[in-house]
């Protein structure tokens, strides 16, 4: 299978795309596919009808959306999108509207999904929530809960929730989703922020469909916040697997991209709004 994908919500904005393209904190990316056209995440709400109206892309010949996690950066722009979809599956896991908070500010605020789901399905989400793999397509699976086995990802200590007894704790993200795609160039891995840890991840999508031959990973990979030793162990990792393009975004963060870059040359790229990938 061939696909397209064009990024619609980043941080940042590629700096050959067409004029009046914005940025904004946020992640979504369009795909193009044989079975349809599929919506990856929403961004915050802010950018993605301005930029989706000037990269050619109409909400309205949608099939399907689908959400890497719960936090608003992914889900913001749901509402309107929703208002030139009308009715359509949604796909994400069940936790997609639990608590979510960050305390990364200094003080603690929501950053959940910022409606609730029955509002959302009186304007045509119809939604499939399920911790297990899910094939959407034919070619794309989405990950499903992914386990989390390696060392070196211990996650963000200032992403919180709230258990039932009111107490805060440590936000186990359960619902970080990625898309693993089928294509003839081998395996494309969808990222969101990848809360689950690349290198979970990875090994869960290698496990999951059976494939070897990682093609590439876009999105966001979490890397501004992580430690010494899992951004080594992650560079090590992806070096290992001989991934042809590696297109960080969102919260990869300045040094994140920084050290992917220097690691992998003409590889690496910066997936910003307007950035468009034949796979």
């Amino acid at each position: 299978m061939s696909i397209h994908l064009t990024i619609l919500c980043e941080n940042s904005v590629d700096k050959v795309s067409p004029y009046g393209l914005l940025g904004e904190h946020g992640f979504s990316c369009h795909l193009r596919t044989p079975d349809g056209d599929f919506l990856f995440d929403s961004g915050g709400g802010m950018t993605i009808m301005n930029n989706a109206k000037l990269l050619g892309v109409d909400f309205s010949k949608l099939k399907g959306i689908i959400f890497s996690h719960g936090h608003f950066d992914h889900t913001g722009g749901l509402k309107q999108v929703l208002e030139q979809t009308g009715p359509i599956p949604i796909y994400a896991h069940d936790d997609l509207f639990s608590a979510h908070f960050s305390k990364n500010s200094g003080k603690m605020h929501n950053i959940g999904i910022p409606w609730p789901k029955d509002e959302l399905e009186k304007l045509g989400a119809d939604f499939h929530l399920s911790s297990t793999p899910y094939e959407i397509t034919p070619d794309l699976l989405l990950s499903g809960e992914v386990p989390r086995l390696s060392k070196e990802e211990t996650g963000d200590p200032n992403l919180l929730t709230i258990v039932n007894s009111g107490e805060q704790c440590t936000d186990p993200l359960h619902d970080d989703l990625s898309l693993f795609i089928n294509t003839s160039k081998g395996l494309v891995i969808l990222l969101g922020c990848a809360h689950a840890g690349l290198l979970n991840i990875i090994d869960h999508a290698i496990k999951t469909t059976g494939q070897k031959k990682i093609y590439m990973v876009l999105g966001g990979t979490h890397l501004k916040f992580c430690s010494e030793e899992q951004m080594t162990a992650t560079l090590d990792r992806l070096e290992g697997l001989n991934i042809e393009l590696i297109g960080a975004s969102h919260c990869t963060g300045l040094r994140g991209a920084r050290m992917l870059s220097e690691r992998f040359g003409e590889r690496f790229f910066s997936a910003s709004v307007g950035v468009e990938i034949e796979a």
